[in-house]
């Protein structure tokens, strides 16, 4: 029959058991590694989601901020600004295709023109310069894109979206699955606003009583694009687009002489000091040679010149020997600006 141990055996085992520190790490790192992993895991989520809220909000204002700029003109590049002269929306654009009646949208709780982004299809003018934004939105990104015309207030309002992949349990702490950030720009039309005070302030008070209410409904007739351009004027050589010229702008032919004592003859030199010089012959290279040092000299120390516009007649439909885009980015860049005549 075995003899039972006497508990103070028993006592001693057990203390020695938990005195012991063998296997401690590997304990201790068993139960506090699955809690650092996690940890690492989640800061690593949560930082990626915040760099992409920053991603999406620089995106939206982005957006927002070149439709505001270049709203003026929907033919306007939505990057660079730079559009064709001869390219408008028409006369009174302002007054039948920039959504007015959001005015009385404002009263009735009613907000003005929507379109989801992307999307290929666009009614009117508003619909059509929102899709523009479009083209700004990389691959995988949605939002929407909205105008309110409030009379004084005009605003573009843009929201983009993108998907974040995260685990369910991360998604349903964060209660999203998706970045989102929007963006609210004011539509500043400054040549608008110094017209509209200019005509409230002088011609207003002497047409009130002169003009019938029939009278003045056709007058906003949004005339023919060919009525804009004027008589048709065939020119056949430089010194025909210089004569021209000086008739288009008003201004006289002189003569001046640039800081390094080189002699530069202007075409049209107008009656606010800018210079217009015709080009119809002339190669690239021969502009950037013998041309362009001589307006800059008169630009930086010809307090007479205000300013220079380099106009190019066309020869024929093609266009050949017009300026390329190069050129005409380094003519801005020196301050000269540049006018295409079709």
């Amino acid at each position: 029959m075995r003899r039972a141990r006497p508990p103070v055996v028993r006592r001693s085992r057990l203390r020695q058991f938990i005195n012991n520190e063998l296997g401690t790490f590997t304990l201790e790192a068993s139960l506090v590694f699955p809690v650092i992993l996690i940890c690492t895991v989640t800061l690593l989520f949560v930082g990626m989601f915040a760099y992409q809220h920053v991603f999406v909000g620089q995106l939206a204002r982005s957006a927002a901020e070149k439709l505001a700029f270049t709203w003026t003109n929907s033919h306007k590049d939505i990057s660079t600004g730079s559009y064709n002269p001869q390219e408008t929306d028409g006369l009174y654009w302002r007054l039948t295709q920039d959504n007015v009646s959001d005015l009385f949208g404002l009263l009735l709780g009613r907000s003005g023109a929507s379109i989801a982004l992307p999307t290929n299809e666009a009614n009117g003018l508003v619909e059509k310069k929102l899709a523009r934004a479009a083209v700004l939105l990389p691959t995988g990104v949605t939002g929407t894109a909205s105008y309110a015309n409030y009379l004084l207030d005009h605003r573009v309002e843009v929201t983009v979206n993108k998907s974040f992949i995260m685990p369910s349990i991360l998604s349903r702490w964060m209660h999203t699955t998706q970045t989102e950030s929007k963006a609210v720009v004011h539509v500043i039309d400054s040549i608008e606003l110094i017209r509209t005070t200019d005509l409230t302030r002088t011609y207003l008070p002497t047409l009130v009583g002169r003009i019938s209410t029939e009278k003045a409904k056709a007058a906003l007739v949004d005339p023919v694009k060919s009525d804009l351009s004027g008589p048709s004027v065939s020119i056949q050589s430089e010194r025909q687009a210089s004569s021209y010229l000086r008739s288009l702008v008003g201004g006289t032919e002189v003569v001046r002489t640039t800081a390094s004592g080189k002699s530069r003859k202007i075409d049209a030199l107008d009656a606010r000091g800018i210079g217009h010089q015709a080009f119809y012959s002339l190669t690239e290279a021969q502009l950037r040679t013998e041309q362009l040092p001589k307006d800059v000299e008169l630009l930086e120390h010809d307090p007479t010149v205000k300013g220079i516009v380099w106009h190019f007649f066309k020869k024929d439909a093609s266009g050949k020997g017009m300026p390329t885009v190069a050129f005409r980015k380094e003519l801005e860049r020196k301050g000269i600006v540049v006018v295409i005549h079709n």
